[in-house]
């Protein structure tokens, strides 16, 4: 009695379908037989999956082709009939050696059969005799292709100008999958109907490619001009994920990919003109005797032990509704604070980036050793008055022109903005002013 059990997905089924019998060396060739799938003999086998180890552990994608529970087990009912079809081909084979022993006898009328010629055959038996000798064209033996044209746009010409005086312009945006043929295709009221769809000027029709690329990519055409289609792909299912997404979307997620990747690169290109000396002093001026970074930021991120005010609680005796106000605005220490976290984790990410991975664990004064290294120049204090508890001074830059809408920039410290400036970052049309201060903005700034 067979199992109950399912059996398990075979790799040699697929593996049949994918390759050939026989690897050749040296590549496709035009002469080899063109393979047809085991499943749908009327279609192209596919091509050979590629070997990715991403794809492979990809069992979300391949849930779909697993077995199904409570499946039957089919294995061992068909064995006698194996058995059988194995005698019907052995005794075959041995009637064909027995024909063939009797057409090896010499003819009598052989040749009158030379002399007649080959007697004709009707044209089942000539395809029957000729099925497996077909052959596939190649992309340069279609005629009438134009490799260069490109599918997927539409194109506006002024039809009332003259022939010299015609101008197409090519419209991009036609490329938006949400617009159905449909749509494209109809004609308003309002358009000439001997121009048609084609005079639109917004999702006009789209035009296809002069060339047989894409009917290349999915299947093949033989020498009568018959199309034959490649099975389905195995690889299809990792592309699930894509279902429903349109080529706007894809659009949209590609300009904010490159949107990142400009400011990634902008923010590079400043961090590297920024000096390790500047970054040091950054660094040490918020740091205390015998500090790390990490103790540093965590002494400043505790911050204030007061809890900012997000509500005022008033009662009206008409309706006894409790509404809520604005938050109170932020302490300028608060801010100053914030400030001081983000200078010294941003100038702690630059050194990081400069071969110093154990930057956050170093002490202060191996940071005023490395300091005098680079500088030549002795780590020295600032004075301890009473501006001293105030911290250095914090500045802020914005656009003259507003190119950014108007927004101020900052805070930055002292050593941060003078290195910019120092690289040209800045040029013209720059405006500063230090942090808190509600005076005029100013072009020229000593930030020493």
């Amino acid at each position: 009695m067979a199992s109950s059990q399912p059996r398990p997905k075979r790799a040699g089924e697929s593996f049949a379908r994918t390759h050939d019998e026989q690897e050749d060396p040296q590549g496709p060739s035009d002469t080899k037989k063109p393979r047809f799938d085991l499943r749908n003999p009327s279609a192209l086998a596919p091509d050979a999956p590629e070997e990715d180890a991403v794809l492979d552990a990809d069992e979300i994608g391949r849930r779909g082709q697993q077995v199904r529970r409570k499946a039957i087990n089919l294995d061992g009912y068909d064995s006698d009939s194996d058995n059988e079809g194995f005698s019907a081909r052995m005794e075959e084979k041995s009637k064909q050696s027995r024909a063939k022993d009797d057409a090896d006898d010499d003819d009598m009328f052989a040749e009158l059969e030379e002399d007649f010629g080959e007697e004709e055959i009707d044209a089942d038996e000539a395809m029957h005799k000729n099925k497996k000798s077909v052959r596939f064209l190649r992309d340069d033996e279609i005629e009438g292709q134009v490799s260069s044209s490109k599918g997927g746009k539409a194109l506006h010409a002024d039809l009332t100008k003259g022939p010299d005086e015609i101008d197409i312009e090519e419209d991009d945006s036609g490329d938006d999958s949400e617009v159905a043929e449909e749509e494209r295709a109809q004609v308003d009221n309002e358009m000439d109907e001997e121009l048609g769809a084609g005079a639109k000027k917004k999702h006009a029709p789209l035009l296809d490619a002069f060339n047989m690329s894409t009917e290349q990519e999915e299947g093949r055409f033989d020498e009568a001009g018959n199309y034959v289609r490649k099975a389905i792909d195995p690889d299809a299912v990792h592309d699930s994920w894509l279902a429903g997404v349109s080529k706007k979307d894809i659009r949209k997620a590609k300009e904010a990919a490159e949107k990142r990747d400009t400011e990634r690169k902008e923010k590079d290109r400043m961090d590297d003109s920024v000096l390790t000396s500047d970054a040091l002093k950054t660094i040490i001026q918020h740091l205390d005797r015998g500090e790390t970074i990490l103790e540093a930021l965590a002494r400043l991120g505790k911050g204030s032990q007061r809890k900012p005010k997000w509500q005022n609680k008033k009662k009206n005796k008409k309706n006894s509704v409790q509404e809520d106000t604005e938050m109170t605005e932020e302490n300028p220490d608060e801010a100053k604070r914030k400030a001081a976290i983000d200078n010294i984790t941003g100038a702690a990410d630059i050194l990081m980036g400069r071969e110093q991975p154990e930057i956050y664990d170093t002490e202060r004064e191996l940071l005023t050793r490395q300091y005098r290294t680079e500088t030549g120049e002795d780590w020295v204090d600032p004075p301890e008055d009473g501006q001293a508890t105030e911290g250095p001074a914090m500045w802020e830059y914005r656009w003259s022109d507003a190119r950014d809408g108007g927004d101020a920039h900052g805070p930055y410290d002292s050593a941060m903005m003078h290195s910019w400036r120092a690289a040209g970052y800045f040029g013209d049309g720059v405006e500063f002013r230090r942090v808190g201060d509600t005076g005029p903005w100013s072009a020229t700034v000593d930030f020493m």
